[in-house]
């Protein structure tokens, strides 16, 4: 993120809004994203990445099964550690060992590290880890994504 504070005291309300719209037209033209904060009169750039958005529909088939191979290993991680943890189960990121290792038993940290190592060995039978991980980010954003993707888990669990 590249951020340009306006705050200078020598801008007028003239020259502020000029500003802000040339770095908005010079930020698009480069790809970035440009946000302004109006309480301070910040304007962030974040860079978009347009060309790697675009999620083909082979991908997302890939990304459904890898979710599909992957959901029954879950389930019965999910309700070994349960039982462990009395129901109360924190959130759990595979690609954050912090999430693993706040489980309160040793048991409960290696069925999840357990569970993680099947999963990753199960999505590289379909993505490489980083384009599913990439997937799942885009997907969190983009509601149209999440909709191509439940479409495709649908196709494939009738297709079962």
């Amino acid at each position: 993120m590249i951020t340009f504070y306006c705050n200078h005291p020598h801008l007028t309300r003239f020259s502020r809004p000029l500003i802000v719209t040339a770095l908005t037209t010079l930020g698009l033209l480069s790809g970035f994203i440009p946000e302004l904060a109006r309480e301070s009169l910040t304007l962030d750039f974040n860079r978009a990445v347009h060309a790697q958005q675009a999620v083909p529909e082979d991908d997302i088939n890939k990304y459904a099964r890898a979710v599909l191979s992957m959901e029954p290993l879950r389930q019965v991680a999910y309700n070994e550690i349960k039982k462990i943890v009395n129901g109360n189960i924190p959130d759990i990121q595979c690609h954050r060992s912090e999430t693993i290792n706040q489980l309160p038993s040793q048991e409960a940290r290696a069925i999840a590290n357990n569970y993680c190592n099947q999963a990753s060995a199960l999505v590289n039978n379909y993505l490489t880890p980083s384009r599913f991980n990439q997937i799942t980010r885009l997907a969190e954003k983009d509601g149209n994504l999440r909709q191509r993707i439940q479409d495709a888990l649908q196709r494939q669990q009738e297709s079962r």
